[in-house]
C-alpha cells in the first residue's frame, strides 16, 4: 500500500486527469494544493463532479432534443420542399411539402429508404439535380409549376459525396407577380395619362414619360422638386386648401386644375390624386394621374359656340338671341328705356336656293349676314333664326324711329346685288318691327309680333318694313287657332277626300279620278286645301295627313273595283315635305301592300316647284316608285319657273295643263297656243296630257281637236265624297256613251 504522500500524489494524479478531462469542478486543477486536497474530500469531489457532469449531460441532451424538435418542425412545415438523397438515390429524408409535391402525399415511412424512382414521378429530375448539386440555383418545371431548386452536397469524413440536400421553391406566383410588375412598368412608361408620384412630403420621386410630354419638363427637372413647379397662379390658396382637406379626409381627390407648362402655356388638366398607405400605417406616397384636356376644352368651347351660334354664318342663333333679348328687356325695364326688334326675311331666297343649289344659297346667306352686321352698332345683336330669317336687337333706348331708320338701310343694302360664284343675285327683304314695351313686354311676345309684322310686309309687296299692330296680333292669333284645330283634325280624323273623275273623251268613259282633300269640320274659311295646306306643310302635319290621304284613296279604289267600278288609277297630290321624307318610297310601297293593289293603281301628282326643290333627289325617289309601277303626274304644268330640261330626268307619265290656261279657251289665242304647246310636248315625250278645269263643251271640243284625250272639270262632275262619286260615275258613264254615239253619228261619211 503506498505511503500517505504517495496516495495523495496518486489521487492527485487521478483527480488531475479527471479534472483535466472533465474541466467541470468548482476549482481548476492548478488552484489545488496538498492542503486543499486534505481539506477537501477527493472522493466526494469526484462523486459530486460526476453528478454535475451527468446533470450537465442530461441538460445538454434535453436542449439538443428541443433544438432537434424545433428544427424538425421548421423542416416539416417549411413552404419549400426538402429532399435528402444518398449517393445511390435512396431517400434519406424529406419534409411534408416534399411528400405532397413529389411523393403524391405518401407517408414518410413509405418513402424513407426507397429509391427515388420507385416513389417519385420526377425521379429523373431529382437525379439530374443531384448530379449538378453545386449550390447554384436552377429552375425546373414540375407538374406545370415553375420551381426553383438549390441542391448542395454533404461530404463524409473522407471528403466523399455522401448525400445531397435539395430545396424546392414554387416560384410560379412569384413569376406571375414579376410579370405583372413588368406589365405595370410598361403601362407606367407608355400610358397616355401623366403619372406623378411624390413621397409623403410632396417631393416628386418618379414621373412617367407622359408627364414630360404634357408639361414640357424633363424627368430630371421634376425629380426632387414639388408639384408646385407646375402651378399657374390661377388658383388661390383656398383652392389648394380644399384639395388637401378632401385628400386627407377621403384619401382621394379629383378635379380640374389649370397648370402651367415649361414654356408658359396654361394647361387644363383633369387630375386625380390618391394616397398610398401601408397596412394601417401613415401615408407613404401620393400618386397623381393627370390628363391633358386641352383638346376637350377646345371641343367643349366649340360645341358651346355651335350651341349658341349659327354654324353657317357665325351669328348668334335663336337660343342665344332669346337669352340676349330677355336680358335686354330686363335692363330696359330696370333703367326705363326702350328696345326694338327687327324680324328680317330674305325675299326670293327660296327661288335662288332651289334653282342654283344649296351651295350658292348658303354663300348668299353668309354675304347677307355680313351686310347686316356692317349696319348695326357694336352694342346691337344680329342673329339668324334659321332658313332665310334674321333678327336684329336694338338696345340702349332704341325706339321705333331708330328701328325704322335701320330697316330702311337694311332694305337698301339687300336690294344691291349679291355676287356669288360669279353670278349677280337680286333678292330683297321684308321686315317686321316691334318695340318694347308697346308691342310686348316679354321676349316671346315681341318675337311673335315681329314675325307677324314681317308677314304683313310680304303681303304688302315685299322690300318694305311694317310696324306691329293690333290687327297683326289678331291675324297671328287666328293662325295659332288654325294650327291647333289642324293638329286636332289630323289626330282625330277630321278630314275627308272628295273625288273628281278624269274622263277619256275619245273612249267616252271615266278612266281615273283625282283625290282632293277637304276639311268639312274646319273653320268656315279654311275648309278648302288652299287655306290650310301651307300651314300643314310649315308645321309638318302634312306628313301624317298625306299618308292618311294615300291610304284612304287606295282603300276607296279597291272598294269601287270590288263593286264593278273599273277605274285605272287614283291620283293623289303629294307635298314637297312628304317627298323629302327619307322613307317616303318605302311608305308608299307599304300602303300599296296594305291595299292589295298594284303600283299602277296609284298616281302621285307633284307641282313643278316641288320637283325643282331638289331635282336629283326627286329623280331618285320617283325612280324607286316607278320600279314598283307607281305613276307620276306634273300638276299645274307651265306655272312654275323651271326649264323643261328636268322632264328628261324624271319618270313622268302625265302633264296636267293648269286651269288658268284652259279657262279662256278657245277665245284667247295665247291660251290656245300654250295648251297646244303642252299637248305637243307631251306627245313628243310619249306622255299623256290632262286638261284641268273643263267647264264648257267648247273648251273640251277644242282640246279634243288639238289632241288632248284626258280632261277633268265641272263639265263632267264636281269633286264628290266617295259614296256619291261612285253613283255619279255610273250616271256619267251613260251620258258619255250617249255623247260618243252622237259624235259617231255626226262623223259618218267623214274620213277621220
Amino acid at each position: 500500500m503506498p505511503s500517505q504522500p504517495d496516495a495523495f500524489r496518486y489521487i492527485r494524479a487521478k483527480i488531475d486527469q479527471l479534472l483535466t478531462v472533465m474541466g467541470t469542478l468548482p476549482l481548476r486543477p492548478e488552484e489545488l494544493d496538498d492542503n486543499t486536497l486534505i481539506e477537501l474530500d477527493p472522493i466526494g469531489i469526484v462523486a459530486e463532479s460526476f453528478s454535475q457532469v451527468i446533470a450537465h449531460l442530461n441538460h445538454t441532451n434535453h436542449a439538443l432534443n428541443l433544438a432537434t424538435a424545433e428544427i424538425r418542425t421548421i423542416f416539416d412545415n417549411l413552404g419549400a420542399a426538402i429532399v435528402v438523397l444518398d449517393f445511390d438515390d435512396h431517400v434519406v429524408d424529406c419534409n411534408n411539402q416534399a411528400l405532397t409535391w413529389l411523393f403524391h402525399g405518401a407517408d414518410r415511412a413509405q418513402v424513407i429508404g426507397q429509391l427515388a424512382n420507385q416513389v417519385c414521378d420526377e425521379a429523373d429530375s431529382l437525379k439530374s439535380i443531384r448530379r449538378q448539386a453545386d449550390g447554384a440555383m436552377q429552375t425546373v418545371n414540375l407538374h406545370g409549376h415553375a420551381v426553383q431548386v438549390v441542391a448542395s452536397r454533404i461530404l463524409d469524413e473522407a471528403g466523399h459525396h455522401a448525400r445531397t440536400v435539395m430545396l424546392f421553391s414554387d416560384i410560379t406566383q412569384q413569376q406571375q407577380n414579376e410579370l405583372h410588375l413588368q406589365l405595370y412598368a410598361e403601362i407606367f412608361r407608355h400610358v397616355g395619362e401623366g403619372i406623378l408620384i411624390t413621397d409623403a412630403d410632396s417631393c416628386i420621386v418618379e414621373v412617367n414619360a407622359a408627364v414630360s410630354r404634357i408639361t414640357g419638363y424633363a424627368r430630371e427637372e421634376l425629380i426632387g422638386a414639388t408639384p408646385a413647379i407646375l402651378r399657374s397662379g390661377l388658383h388661390d390658396a383656398g383652392y389648394y386648401r380644399e384639395m388637401w382637406r378632401t385628400l386627407r379626409e377621403n384619401g382621394f381627390w379629383q378635379g380640374e386644375v389649370l397648370d402651367r407648362t415649361r414654356d408658359g402655356r396654361i394647361l387644363p388638366l383633369l387630375q386625380t390624386i390618391s394616397e398610398v398607405r401601408g397596412a394601417d400605417g401613415p401615408t407613404s406616397h401620393y400618386i397623381s394621374v393627370m390628363t391633358d384636356i386641352s383638346a376637350l376644352k377646345e371641343t367643349q368651347s366649340r360645341l358651346d359656340f355651335l350651341a349658341h351660334h349659327d354654324a353657317l354664318t357665325g351669328l348668334p342663333n335663336r337660343l342665344l338671341f332669346s337669352d340676349r333679348l330677355r336680358h335686354a328687356i330686363e335692363r330696359a325695364r330696370r333703367e326705363g328705356f326702350g328696345a326694338a326688334l327687327l324680324f328680317i326675311d330674305l325675299d326670293r331666297f327660296k327661288h335662288v336656293n332651289d334653282s342654283l343649289g344649296h351651295q350658292v344659297g348658303d354663300q348668299l346667306l353668309i354675304e347677307a349676314a355680313h351686310r347686316l352686321k356692317s349696319l348695326v352698332r357694336q352694342a346691337d345683336t344680329v342673329a339668324r333664326l334659321g332658313g332665310d330669317e334674321f333678327v336684329v336687337l336694338l338696345e340702349e333706348g332704341a325706339a321705333h324711329a331708330a328701328a325704322a331708320n335701320l330697316a330702311e338701310k337694311i332694305i337698301e343694302a339687300c336690294k344691291r346685288p349679291f355676287t356669288v360664284s360669279g353670278i349677280d343675285l337680286h333678292i330683297g327683304c321684308s321686315i317686321g318691327i316691334t318695340v318694347y314695351p308697346e308691342d310686348g313686354i316679354d321676349d316671346v311676345t315681341l318675337l311673335r309680333n315681329a314675325d307677324a309684322a314681317m308677314y304683313r310686309a310680304k303681303d304688302a309687296g315685299r322690300d318694305c318694313h311694317v310696324r306691329h299692330s293690333a290687327e297683326l296680333s289678331r291675324v297671328a292669333r287666328a293662325r295659332i287657332v288654325l294650327d291647333s284645330a289642324l293638329r286636332a283634325a289630323v289626330r282625330d280624323g277630321g278630314f275627308e277626300l272628295h273625288y273628281q273623275p278624269i274622263v277619256d273623251i275619245g273612249r267616252g268613259r271615266v278612266v281615273a279620278c283625282e283625290a282632293l282633300l277637304r276639311w268639312p269640320s274646319g273653320p268656315a274659311d279654311a275648309r278648302m286645301p288652299g287655306a290650310f295646306i301651307a300651314l300643314a306643310e310649315e308645321t309638318r302635319q302634312i306628313v301624317p295627313l298625306g299618308e292618311w290621304a294615300l291610304r284612304e284613296a287606295l282603300a276607296c279604289l279597291r272598294a269601287w273595283r270590288e263593286h264593278g267600278l273599273g277605274l285605272d288609277y287614283v291620283s293623289v297630290n303629294i307635298s314637297a315635305v312628304q317627298l323629302a321624307q327619307p322613307d317616303f318610297p318605302a311608305r308608299v310601297v307599304a300602303l300599296l301592300g296594305e291595299s292589295g293593289l298594284a303600283g299602277g293603281s296609284l298616281q302621285i301628282e307633284l307641282t313643278e316647284n316641288t320637283l325643282l326643290h331638289d331635282i336629283e333627289r326627286c329623280a331618285q325617289v320617283l325612280t324607286r316608285l316607278r320600279e314598283h309601277g307607281v305613276r307620276v303626274a306634273i300638276d299645274d304644268f307651265g306655272t312654275g319657273y323651271s326649264s323643261l330640261a328636268y322632264l328628261k330626268q324624271l319618270p313622268i307619265d302625265n302633264l296636267k295643263i293648269d286651269r288658268s290656261f284652259v279657262r279662256d279657251i278657245p277665245d284667247d289665242p295665247n291660251d290656245c297656243a300654250i295648251a297646244a304647246a303642252v299637248i305637243g310636248l307631251a306627245r313628243t315625250l310619249g306622255l299623256e296630257a290632262v286638261a284641268e278645269g273643263i267647264e264648257t263643251r267648247a273648251q273640251q271640243d277644242y282640246l279634243a281637236q288639238i289632241g288632248c284625250k284626258l280632261v277633268q272639270g265641272y263639265l263632267h262632275a264636281r269633286p264628290l265624297p266617295a259614296r256619291a262619286f261612285a253613283a255619279e260615275v255610273a250616271t256619267l258613264h251613260a251620258a258619255l256613251a250617249d255623247r260618243a254615239s252622237e259624235a259617231q253619228t255626226g262623223r259618218e261619211g267623214r274620213p277621220f
